[in-house]
């Protein structure tokens, strides 16, 4: 047939399909039957050729038996399974509407096959996702083989084709799956030591609220040009959020909030202590000693004794002159003078406790702890002043960890980074071995330990990678001078409003969102069939 005649013949053919009565188009509810039993003709189709072809001709005589006989199932052509398979593609192929039919797959995700492929992977739920990927390749595969083949005269490498198409997307959907599951409700949005650190008053970075490699990449791009001076700064301000929370974390026992951070705001602390320590005593005449006392201040006197030699003198004679000789024949003491020894004993305790030299180190907690045992005694004479003075102790208590975070400091005015926070919090455990702190019930600790994330892992400079985005920053400004325009704009981000904004984005989700989020997780790998059957038609 030369190109004019096979044109005539297109042509001819054209018409009399045109001029052909057109079947109706298959409504909905036979659509969504048909793919509710793609499965079982498909499962069939492959099993003939599984199956001894002896057996197989044999049971298509048994089929047309009972059809002709009974007319309980359809008499099968000629052509046997692969033919019945090819004639009722054929006829939905003249029935079906334009474009993706939406109703045939929504049979074929809740055919009975495709659930029961999806129930047997659920025990890789609780796995890793690697296993969860494994799972839902594999009921991907299964559930693709299960289609019927219409086309093509290789049987079995369609077969091989469906199932590496339907493996490839059952294996990615419980990845896809995981990663809605984190858009819904990110770590960040669940996390304990964001809601602490927001509760606080802190505001990290969104780098800093996220983690990982965004925080990372965030403390990189600090040795940028412009846009890096706006994320320092930001991540400045996080920081000096916190030394405001752990200044205020020691006196909010005593209602009193302290505005300003570094050396300043420590000092306008430990004054406001005093001076709360100093109204409770101003209500009262004096103090009598008690037998509690005597127990207690023995025991401290015997535990002194095993200090250094250079610093048991000293404290001996100290307890001595400033407190054992106060106290009057009759076991008492002005408040006046417990003011002054209360005074008195700090400034020893917070002098040696500074020092460098371990053994002046305990004699600074040795003072303390006298100055503890006086409070405690003041407390037992005014059960109406306990609970302030429970309060006071409370505040010093806390004050002491931020001091010595704030002496580690003292290059930069006492404002202290989040490790050394923790550092003083490790300093002011006196538990036995420190174990309070090695269980997180610290004094602090729960704030030390959510400040962390503040701190910088990336070294400050000298890295090769700061240079070479600093070098790089720099230099873009000669190729194109409005890579320094897109910058400045990215400084912008940095701004307190748009870090609001961003942190919100990232971190704040509705109640409701866990629990969606663990119901996607739970049913990734029960997808992977699903998502194996949507690559099929989608590919197909």
């Amino acid at each position: 047939m030369n190109e004019q005649d096979e044109f005539e013949f297109r042509l001819r053919l054209e018409r009399e399909q045109s001029l052909a009565p057109k079947l109706p188009q298959m409504g909905g509810a036979d659509r969504l039957g048909m793919g509710l039993a793609d499965s079982i003709h498909g499962g069939a189709q492959l099993l003939t050729k599984i199956l001894p072809r002896g057996l197989v001709q044999a049971g298509d005589r048994a089929n047309n038996w009972l059809a002709d006989n009974t007319g309980m199932v359809a008499r099968l052509p000629d052509g046997g399974i692969d033919e019945a398979v090819r004639q009722r593609e054929s006829e939905y192929n003249q029935r079906k509407p334009e474009g993706m039919d939406w109703m045939r797959m929504a049979g074929n995700i809740l055919s009975p096959t495709n659930i029961a492929l999806g129930a047997a992977a659920a025990p890789a739920k609780v796995a890793s996702i690697g296993v969860k990927m494994a799972a839902g390749a594999g009921a991907g595969a299964a559930g693709a083989a299960l289609a019927p083949v219409t086309e093509g005269d290789n049987f079995t490498r369609s077969k091989l084709e469906q199932a590496a198409i339907g493996g490839i997307f059952g294996g990615a959907t419980p990845a896809a799956t995981a990663g809605v599951a984190r858009l819904v409700s990110p770590n960040a949005s669940t996390d304990a030591s964001l809601a602490l650190l927001k509760g606080a008053g802190i505001r990290p970075t969104v780098g800093q609220s996220l983690g990982g490699w965004v925080n990372r990449v965030e403390e990189k791009a600090q040795s940028l040009p412009i846009v890096g001076d706006a994320i320092a700064s930001a991540r400045g301000r996080a920081v000096d959020q916190l030394n405001s929370a752990a200044i205020n974390r020691a006196t909010s026992p005593i209602g009193v909030k302290i505005d300003k951070i570094g050396q300043e705001g420590i000092k306008e602390a430990g004054d406001a202590l005093s001076a709360a320590y100093d109204d409770v005593l101003s209500g009262l005449k004096s103090i009598k000693f008690d037998q509690q006392w005597q127990q207690d201040f023995g025991q401290l006197k015997t535990l002194a004794k095993g200090l250094p030699g250079p610093v048991r003198g000293t404290f001996a004679n100290k307890v001595t002159t400033l407190i054992e000789d106060r106290i009057s024949k009759a076991g008492g003491m002005t408040s006046q003078t417990m003011k002054d020894l209360d005074s008195e004993l700090g400034q020893m305790a917070r002098r040696y406790g500074r020092s460098a030299v371990a053994s002046e180190q305990d004699l600074g907690d040795a003072f303390m702890q006298a100055q503890s045992l006086l409070r405690e005694q003041v407390a037992r004479n005014s059960p109406q002043a306990a609970e302030r003075l429970k309060q006071i102790n409370e505040g010093w208590a806390n004050l002491v960890r931020v001091e010595a975070a704030g002496k580690s400091a003292i290059n930069n005015d006492g404002v202290f980074s989040p490790a050394q926070l923790n550092m003083g919090i490790r300093q002011g455990d006196k538990s036995t071995r420190g174990r309070s702190v090695a269980r997180g019930t610290a004094l602090m600790q729960d704030l030390g330990s959510a400040g962390a994330r503040l701190g910088n892992k990336v070294p400050n400079s000298g890295t090769v990678d700061r240079l070479m985005i600093g070098g790089a920053g720099l230099g873009a400004g000669l190729y194109n001078p409005m890579i320094p325009v897109s910058l400045g704009a990215g400084a912008l981000a940095y701004t307190p409003a748009l870090q609001t904004l961003l942190r919100g984005l990232a971190t704040s989700r509705p109640a409701a969102a866990q629990p969606i989020a663990g119901l996607l997780n739970n049913a990734a790998p029960m997808l992977g069939s699903t998502g194996g059957l949507l690559g099929l038609n989608v590919i197909e």
